[in-house]
C-alpha cells in the first residue's frame, strides 16, 4: 500500500475551486509576511521567549492570493502536502506538522484536500533542558510546497525564529492563532471500537459508540487520512440511534487492498459554528459484513 499520495493528473489541468466548508479565520498577521509565487508566508510562534526544556508551538502561517490553495497530509485526488525540514540548536527537537481540517477543493473534477485564504501549520518544538537564560534558541524551516490554481506551482521558502531564552515564558501576539488552529487539528488518533471494510466497490466503515465523540455536532464532514482508500468526494455520513457512525463509500480507482488499519479525521461544526477535528484508527479487512 502507498504510503503517499501522488498526482493522478497533469497538476496543470487543476482549475477554480469551491471549498465545503471555510477555515477558520486567523486574525491579521502580527509578523512581517515574505512574498512567495502566490501567497505571503512567515514563521511565526506562539511565545515571544522560551525558557530550557520547554515545548512550545511553532508554524508556517500562509495567507494565500485569491483563488490559489496549498495541500493537506492526503491531498485527494491531486497535489502534494506541504514538507518542513528543520534546522535547530544542538538538543532541540521539533515533531511533525500538525494539519488542521482540510475543505474539499474542486477542480476539473478532481477533489483535493487543502487549504485556501489564511493558514497556520503549527509544530511542537522543544528548547534544549541545558539551554542557558541570556541566550537564544534560533531555530530555521525550510518549508516546501505546492500551490495551485490553474497551473500548480512548486514553491519554497527559507524562514528563521529567533527567541530569547529568559527565565520566564512570554507568549507572542500569534497565541491566539495557534489557540484557533489547534480546535482544528486532531489530538492524538482515538482507536475506538469499529472497523472498516471493503464491500464489493465501495468501502464500508462503523465507528461505535461516536455519538460520544460527536456531541453537539451540527454537521459532519469525513476525510480518509490513509491514501487510495476510498473517492475523495463527500461523504455521507450518519449517526445512528445505537449511536454508530457509519459510511459506506465508493473506493478509490487506485484501491489496491485494504491495510491494516485505515486513519479516517472527521471534523464536527459546533452550534457556535466552529469545527473541531478527531482522528480515529481502525482495524481494515478486504471483505466483512457488519
Amino acid at each position: 500500500m502507498p504510503t503517499a499520495t501522488v498526482p493522478r493528473l497533469p497538476l496543470a489541468s487543476l482549475m477554480g475551486f469551491a471549498a465545503s466548508f471555510a477555515i477558520a479565520s486567523l486574525s491579521s498577521p502580527a509578523t512581517a509576511m515574505t512574498p512567495t509565487l502566490n501567497a505571503r508566508v512567515a514563521l511565526v510562534a506562539d511565545h515571544a521567549s522560551v525558557v530550557p526544556g520547554q515545548s512550545f508551538k511553532a508554524g508556517l502561517r500562509i495567507v494565500h492570493d485569491k483563488g490559489w490553495h496549498t495541500y493537506w497530509a492526503n491531498p485527494g485526488d491531486s497535489g502534494l502536502p506541504t514538507r518542513f525540514d528543520w534546522t535547530l540548536p544542538a538538543g532541540a527537537s521539533a515533531g511533525a506538522i500538525e494539519w488542521p481540517l482540510p475543505e474539499r477543493l474542486l477542480a476539473s473534477g478532481l477533489t483535493n484536500f487543502g487549504y485556501s485564504d489564511a493558514l497556520l501549520l503549527p509544530a511542537t518544538l522543544r528548547v534544549p533542558t541545558d539551554a542557558v537564560a541570556g541566550s537564544r534558541f534560533r531555530a530555521t524551516l525550510r518549508a516546501r510546497w505546492l500551490i495551485c490554481e490553474e497551473a500548480c506551482i512548486p514553491d519554497e521558502a527559507t524562514l528563521t525564529l529567533d527567541l530569547p531564552i529568559e527565565a520566564a515564558p512570554r507568549a507572542s501576539v500569534d497565541a491566539a492563532d495557534f489557540e484557533a488552529t489547534a480546535a482544528r487539528v486532531p489530538a492524538a488518533p482515538h482507536a475506538p471500537s469499529g472497523h472498516s471494510w471493503r464491500d464489493a466497490t465501495h468501502v464500508a466503515t462503523q465507528i461505535d459508540e461516536a455519538d460520544a465523540m460527536l456531541r453537539g455536532a451540527t454537521r459532519i464532514e469525513v476525510f480518509p487520512l490513509t491514501p487510495q482508500i476510498v473517492t475523495s468526494t463527500r461523504i455521507d455520513a450518519r449517526l445512528g440511534p445505537d449511536g454508530a457512525l457509519r459510511f459506506r463509500h465508493p473506493a478509490s480507482e487506485y484501491f489496491d487492498r485494504m491495510p491494516p488499519r485505515v486513519d479516517w479525521v472527521i471534523g464536527a461544526r459546533g452550534e457556535d459554528g466552529r469545527w473541531r477535528a478527531l482522528q480515529v484508527s481502525l482495524p481494515a479487512e478486504d471483505a466483512r459484513t457488519p
